[in-house]
């Protein structure tokens, strides 16, 4: 390496004064630093080098976290000694330890130079290089991030990086110049993103041109990371956009037709519309101005392309505890939406000066601070960490994870505490239909629901406390079916969605399973968070049925020191014949799981958080969980509907069925008195919710006039909606007009007393009466009574 090459900045420019929220993260590194240090070794293949984390975990990923989290806190006038159990300088030889090893170690070092045979989990990197040579580009490229966490720490330790040290990183950076520096972003929408690749190879790229600002192609590696930096967050329309951007060029010409989101701003990765995929291009714009702020360069325009738009949509579907809601399910563990979720609210408070993201931030850092303090500084409890493997590695490794608090902590050290927070969700709240990716979405004043009818069937109701009580499980609530000899497939028929600015009805009608069954879905996120769901899977032809399940909550059962009770590793599920509790806790025996059956009952309660009224063709069954594999959290299944398995189906015979209404922040005590009526006219379908929503749909070809009809409680109100509504002695029916495939949900105008035969027509909110039968009828609204005469018409 010639040094002449080399940034001539040897140390980071920052604010001399911590903030408040810089401050708070330093705090959680400093709890942290005690672990990173139990799992520091030397490393003998050259002198005064270390790593962390057993140092052969994926791109080098193990070490740099620590690295950039060790270099942070020495760089801290902050830094309380006595809280990490290290001095500035023990934290900061670790810091320059690790980075040695993995300049070393990298394809960019010498070939003598490779990790350990050994690690803490699987075995693939050990006793090779990093760097991911010739492995092709995803691998290759994903090494930018932790080389621009290095660049990154060496600025931090300034004085404390020799100049062998600069000149080995300065080796790796090159390297990764002369592999990206003159390629163009890819594209990929469907299916896997190209978001996240396209924006880590930007911040390596960024961070490399910055730390080679003397090379003479310097300015051309830093145009191509400004392409990269767009291209990780361009939708369709963008490529017909001939606006201007930057250089006399359009914002089309920018895209280079390299296209990462859907249409409306989300992405989807793993086969989902996946949040943390579709925030990764605003969590690596967090971690690109870190590297440009330490460089004290200004951030290049394209670092903040569509973010704001991307973030927009984010925030609608984050939780009061700052993580995203996982509307198509989560195959990483499912609390990681909150600590990704840290410098995405960061960046958006920051760059879009965000209200909500000011608010949401702090909510997630909350809820870090209370997981910190629980598991003694550790990201994840000693239980898990040590015990269990995600689906793709051991869970100790994820410590690594602390590089989020690094930059979070840098992005707040460096650009201030952002916008003044917001005072409330209010102004996120409301339905929202996503026709390209394939869901509705409703936030309301006691969590959110969302119904997905693309990728991942299924429905997610949560409470006010989101993920921290209902978990993002692939499938939930909607029917699980696997027939033998016939691979599942996904065979639209028809969605018709009825959207509202507070609520929305969906009727889903598919095929699954090589046509062999047809599930048709009648659901209703309602203005008050309560969801009505009704659901049928009906066999096309003779089939035998190998799982049917239907109705799965996952419940999480975490112990955090949180408030208001919420995951102290315990559950207790209220049924009508009582109460049991269920401890949270992992094992590495799968005897230790304790299932439950309860039959049929009418109504179930969790822990007085979710309260479900249901009716379902199987048993209901809790399942205790204990021993995970894989691992997404330490959770419990509630399934409100088993089939027996291995059952045979004649055609025309039904799979599976549920009904239920979902209640959120509901007491136990409450549950039993909601109201709540399956209404069938042939091929449709209603749902009467109490006496204030009548969701209807129509699953037939034809466009018709349905009509629901229910018998009359004794002393009962009828409720009035908009149509035609039929009252005599024993029942009442509503007549409302459907299109085939058609959903509909309407809210009840009045609620009315009536004796006698009347015909009820609501238009506009006029209410119209006729007395249908051939004596006077009473009719009472709103404690006000009228005498109608047989055949009078008159308005009530």
């Amino acid at each position: 390496m010639d040094v002449a090459y080399l940034t001539d900045r040897r140390a980071a420019e920052l604010p001399s004064d911590e903030n408040e929220l810089s401050r708070r993260c330093l705090r959680m590194l400093e709890a942290w630093a005690p672990l990173g240090a139990e799992y520091f070794a030397d490393w003998p293949g050259r002198p005064h080098c270390g790593h962390f984390l057993g140092g052969v975990h994926w791109y080098g990923l193990e070490t740099s976290g620590p690295v950039l989290a060790f270099a942070a806190m020495a760089s801290s006038p902050d830094l309380d000694e006595r809280v990490a159990g290290l001095s500035r300088e023990q934290i900061r030889e670790m810091a320059v330890k690790g980075l040695r090893y993995l300049c070393f170690t990298h394809d960019a070092g010498p070939p003598d130079c490779v990790r350990p045979d050994t690690g803490l989990g699987r075995t693939e990197n050990a006793g090779r290089k990093w760097g991911e040579r010739g492995r092709g580009f995803f691998p290759e490229s994903q090494c930018g991030w932790p080389i621009a966490a290095l660049v990154v720490s060496a600025l931090l330790l300034g004085d404390a990086v020799d100049d062998e040290t600069r000149d080995l990183l300065g080796e790796v950076c090159l390297d990764y110049a002369d592999r990206f520096g003159d390629m163009q972003p890819m594209s990929g929408v469907y299916d896997n993103t190209q978001a996240e690749e396209n924006a880590w190879t930007a911040d390596g790229l960024n961070a490399c041109a910055l730390f080679l600002s003397n090379h003479p192609d310097a300015a051309h590696w830093m145009e191509t990371a400004r392409q990269w930096m767009l291209s990780a967050a361009v939708a369709p329309q963008d490529m017909k956009n001939a606006g201007d951007w930057a250089d006399g060029r359009s914002v089309r010409d920018w895209t280079l037709r390299k296209c990462t989101l859907l249409p409306d701003y989300l992405a989807e990765n793993h086969g989902m519309i996946h949040p943390t995929y579709t925030a990764s291009s605003v969590i690596f714009s967090a971690h690109t101005a870190c590297a440009s702020g330490v460089f004290g360069v200004g951030v290049p325009g394209e670092l903040s392309f569509n973010r704001d738009r991307v973030y927009r949509e984010l925030k609608r579907m984050t939780d009061e505890h700052g993580s995203f809601h996982p509307v198509q399910g989560m195959d990483w563990p499912y609390h990681a939406e909150t600590l990704a979720g840290v410098p995405a609210h960061g960046f958006a408070s920051i760059f879009f000066d965000d209200p909500d993201a000011a608010r949401l931030e702090r909510a997630a850092l909350r809820v870090l601070e209370h997981e910190s303090r629980a598991s003694g500084g550790r990201i994840l409890a000693s239980e898990v960490g040590e015990h269990v493997t995600d689906i793709q590695d051991p869970m100790i490794v994820r410590e690594c994870q602390v590089g989020t608090y690094a930059h979070a902590y840098l992005l707040h050290r460096l650009y201030g505490v952002g916008a003044e927070p917001a005072p409330d969700d209010r102004d996120l709240r409301g339905a929202r239909v996503y026709p390209h990716s394939g869901f509705g979405h409703l936030r309301h004043g006691r969590g959110q629901t969302s119904f997905s009818w693309r990728n991942n069937i299924m429905a997610l109701a949560t409470d006010s406390d989101g993920v921290f009580t209902v978990a993002p499980a692939t499938g939930s609530l909607l029917a699980d079916v696997v027939v033998r000899g016939r691979p599942d497939s996904h065979e639209l028929a028809s969605i018709r969605v009825h959207e509202r600015p507070d609520s929305f009805a969906a009727a889903l009608d598919m095929c699954r399973a090589q046509g062999s069954v047809r599930q048709t879905t009648l659901f209703a996120a309602l203005p008050d968070g309560r969801t009505a769901l009704w659901e049928e899977v009906v066999a096309q032809g003779s089939v035998t049925v190998e799982r049917a399940n239907h109705g799965l909550v996952r419940i999480i059962n975490e112990r955090y020191d949180m408030p208001a009770g919420l995951c102290r590793g315990e559950r207790v599920l209220h049924t009508p014949e009582g109460a049991e509790a269920f401890r949270g806790y992992v094992s590495d025996d799968p005897a230790s799981d304790v299932v439950r059956q309860y039959g049929h009952p009418e109504w179930v309660n969790v822990d007085d958080r979710v309260g479900i009224v249901f009716s379902g063709t199987g048993a209901t069954q809790y399942t205790n969980r204990h021993y995970f594999k894989p691992w997404w959290a330490v959770a419990d299944d509630l399934v409100l509907s088993r089939m027996p398995a291995d059952r045979e189906v004649e055609a025309g015979g039904i799979v599976t069925g549920l009904s239920a209404l979902i209640c959120p922040d509901q007491a136990h005590e409450d549950t039993s008195m909601e109201s709540y009526a399956v209404l069938r006219d042939g091929p449709a379908v209603a749902l009467l919710v109490g006496a204030e929503h009548l969701v209807a749909g129509n699953f037939g070809d034809e466009s018709r006039t349905c009509e629901f009809r229910r018998e009359r409680q004794h002393g009962e109100s009828v409720p009035v909606f908009p149509g035609t509504s039929s009252v005599d002695a024993d029942a009442v029916s509503w007549r409302v007009d459907l299109d085939p495939g058609e959903a509909v949900l309407l809210d009840a105008v009045a609620a009315m007393h009536v004796e006698g035969n009347v015909e009820i027509a609501c238009v506009s909110e006029k209410v119209i009466a006729e007395n249908s039968g051939g004596a006077p009828a009473m009719v009472t609204r709103d404690g006000v009574g009228w005498e109608i005469a047989a055949g009078e018409v008159r308005a009530v």
